[in-house]
This record gives structure tokens, C-alpha cells and sequence, in this order.
């Protein structure tokens, strides 16, 4: 191979020196006739001879890399620079939110006339598909339609609206976080909290965030364990509202029946039988599934309905312990009112002994219990968590219970 690569790279040589010194193959012949390259073939001296400058070159340049590798050439890929986004909000570019009160509508055509196909409500976000000068066409959730630009805000200025009006939720990336009382390692730790649980971020600050772990509970975890984005929602389409609507009318019929049979429930405990007038009442039979997996099913119709600290209803707006007393009470149990009042009905039992529709306490930290859920399976729980989350489903460790309570037999 190497004396291959200096044969030819000879060849070569001579022959530019040929081309361009003696411009003949005759001088070229007489000139070299004692030098090395005396017995090179006379066809390849003729051929060489009469290339021009400029073609030796490419052809020197060629030859020159076959003989360095009989590998074929391989391109080399250069990858586009794309240039670094300029914008303040980079997560809001190409995208739009509603800058209304309440929600606005989404047209099926760039015109106020044409039919509603959806409605995008406030602190909802969208993709800008085609903008106008009036009209934008977007796409949000499973809704594609028109919006009016005077009623929406763009790129950074959704940014800047967003930091107004929207909350921000953390998510956990580690496996367990501790929750510090103070923002700072060396703080006490509340709690501790599970990878891919969502809580609300009250406030960040010097690599740390105070989220809310439940209702009034609040505690700093490291930026370095958690992502932080808004808490947007997205466009609701027209069937989408219908079906909720339905679906909300129909747990406003049971929630009747449930204060129906709570009322009888009470008349029956205040109008005793009788020849039993001091015996307390048995419970109303006709209130009871008997089964603990009805009682389950009945409490996961009411996920995504609204947390209301003081409330008690299932439909409009309930707190923790609210929540809990009026699913046994459709089943005709009576709970205390407080969650710290309610580990004190039916038996206590150890937290990890816990089965479906038994309860969970848990003292967010503190000495004092300040939560209540209904355990579901699974290692999971269903409970009217926080204003922004409402009624959710959640791991039921996601901080250590400090009771358990159970209610059904």
C-alpha cells in the first residue's frame, strides 16, 4: 500500500512538472529520462502530459485520497445553528390566553356570526395556528376554532398575564422530598412527599418554594427536586360542557337523595320507637350498601368538584371532614364535624391496616390532626384536598397519617 501511495503521488508530480515546465512530451521524456520515473507506462506520461493545470490538480487531489484510505468518503453532517429564543416567556410563544373575566368564546369561522364550536375560559392557554389582524385561529384541548384578538394576549404578554392571574404548580422528580419547616437543609423536616405528586407553589425564593401540602399546610422544598410550571387549563369544547353539565345535574339528584335519607335518618333518631325509648336508633337500612366498595364508587363520583374550606357540599363545595361526613352519612353513619373530632367515631386502627372506606388522619406536621380522607385501595385516597385541586385522588402516604379510624363493620 505505501510504496502504492508514493508510486503515485510520483506519478503525479512528474506529470504537473511536465505540464507546466516543458509544456511537450518530448522535453518531458528527455528531461526525466535518467530520474526515477523513467519506466513509467509511456501511455499514462502521454495521458498526464496533456491534462491542463487546473486538471492534474483535481486529479492529484483524488487519486491522493484513494491512496490514503479505501475507505469510502463519508460526509461530514453539520447540524443548523438555531438561534436562542429571545423571549421572556419562551414557554408562551406561539400560544395565547384568554384576557376576559370569566371565559370567551372560540367561532367556528373568523366572523362573531358563525357558531360556537367552544369556549376558552380565563387562565386557559392556546396554540396560535394562524394569526390576523382581528382574528386568530387557534387550538386548545380537542377544540379548533376562531378567537377575537382584542379579548386575548400573545406570547410574553400572556407571560406577564399568567404571573398575574395564574397559579404554579411544583411537581416532585425524586423519589421522597422532605418538606422543611424553613427554607433551609438544616431546618426541621415536616414531612415527606412522593415523586409525581403536584402541589400548589405559594411562593419561591433563594432555591427554595413554600408549597400548600393541604389545606392550611404549608412547607419549603429544594428547587433542585421539583419542576415549577402554570397551572393553565385549556379550551372546552361544546359537547365537553354538555357532558358536564349532565354529569353535575345527575350528582345533584343523588346528593338530594342522600340529605333525603340523612332527614329520615334524623327523624327516626329524634322519634324513637316506642317501646324502645332509650335505645338508640338502629341505622336506616335502606341509607347502607352494606358493602364497602359501594361506598368507595359513591365517594369517586364527587372527584373534580370544588373544595370550600367550611362547606359541606358534595356538589357546590366541601372541606375535608365536610366531604367525609356526607359520603357516611348517605350511607347513613354520623360523623363529628371536624377531622379532629371524626378519628374519635368508630375504632381506631393501626395506618398501615387501613381497608377501603376506612379513614385516614393525618396532622400536616403539627401536633394537632388537620385532615381527613377516605381510604380507597391501592394505596390511594380520595379527599377534598385544596381550593385549587378541589375533590382528587392521592397517594394516601403522600405525608406519613398519624391515624387511621374504621367506620364500617
Amino acid at each position: 500500500m505505501i510504496r502504492k501511495m508514493m508510486r503515485n503521488t510520483l506519478i503525479i508530480a512528474a506529470g504537473i512538472s511536465m505540464v507546466l515546465a516543458l509544456g511537450t512530451p518530448s522535453k518531458a521524456e528527455e528531461t526525466y529520462k535518467d530520474t526515477a520515473v523513467a519506466g513509467i507506462d509511456a501511455a499514462i506520461d502521454q495521458y498526464v502530459a496533456t491534462m491542463s493545470a487546473n486538471q492534474v490538480s483535481e486529479a492529484g487531489i483524488a487519486t491522493d485520497t484513494s491512496a490514503v484510505s479505501e475507505e469510502p468518503a463519508t460526509e461530514v453532517a453539520t447540524e443548523a445553528v438555531v438561534p436562542e429564543s429571545t423571549a421572556r416567556y419562551p414557554e408562551f410563544e406561539n400560544k395565547l390566553m384568554a384576557n376576559v373575566t370569566d371565559y370567551m368564546n372560540i367561532r367556528s369561522e373568523a366572523d362573531a356570526n358563525s357558531e360556537a364550536v367552544g369556549k376558552l375560559p380565563h387562565g386557559a392557554v392556546a396554540e396560535v395556528l394562524e394569526r390576523g389582524e382581528e382574528w386568530t385561529k387557534i387550538q386548545s384541548g380537542s377544540v379548533t376554532g376562531y378567537v377575537k384578538n382584542e379579548y386575548v394576549v400573545f406570547g410574553d404578554d400572556a407571560g406577564d398575564y399568567a404571573e398575574e392571574n395564574c397559579h404554579k404548580i411544583a411537581t416532585v422528580t425524586t423519589t421522597t422530598l422532605k418538606v422543611r419547616e424553613e427554607a433551609s437543609a438544616e431546618s426541621i423536616c415536616l414531612t415527606m412527599i412522593p415523586e409525581g405528586e403536584t402541589y400548589e407553589v405559594v411562593e419561591t425564593a433563594d432555591g427554595w418554594t413554600k408549597l400548600l401540602i393541604s389545606e392550611e399546610f404549608t412547607g419549603y422544598v429544594s428547587n433542585e427536586f421539583i419542576t415549577i410550571e402554570f397551572d393553565l387549563g385549556t379550551a372546552i369544547s361544546k359537547e365537553e360542557e354538555e357532558a358536564e353539565r349532565a354529569r353535575q345535574e345527575e350528582l345533584a339528584r343523588q346528593a338530594a337523595q342522600a340529605a333525603q335519607a340523612a332527614q329520615q335518618s334524623q327523624q327516626a333518631t329524634s322519634n324513637p320507637a316506642p317501646q324502645a325509648p332509650a335505645q338508640v336508633p338502629s341505622v336506616d337500612t335502606s341509607a347502607v350498601s352494606g358493602t364497602r366498595a359501594d361506598l368507595v364508587n359513591y365517594a369517586l363520583q364527587f372527584v373534580g368538584n370544588p373544595y370550600v374550606y367550611g362547606g359541606s357540599s358534595l356538589t357546590s363545595g366541601t372541606d375535608c371532614s365536610g366531604f367525609t361526613m356526607r359520603v357516611y352519612e348517605h350511607f347513613g353513619y354520623s360523623l363529628y364535624r371536624s377531622s379532629r373530632d371524626q378519628i374519635k367515631n368508630g375504632t381506631n386502627i393501626g395506618i398501615y391496616e387501613v381497608q377501603p372506606g376506612d379513614l385516614l388522619f393525618y396532622n400536616n406536621g403539627g401536633s394537632t390532626i388537620g385532615h381527613v380522607a377516605i381510604y380507597i385501595g391501592d394505596g390511594k385516597i380520595v379527599h377534598a384536598s385544596t381550593p385549587r385541586t378541589g375533590i382528587i385522588v392521592s397517594n394516601a402516604y403522600y405525608q406519613t397519617p398519624c391515624g387511621a379510624t374504621r367506620i364500617l363493620p
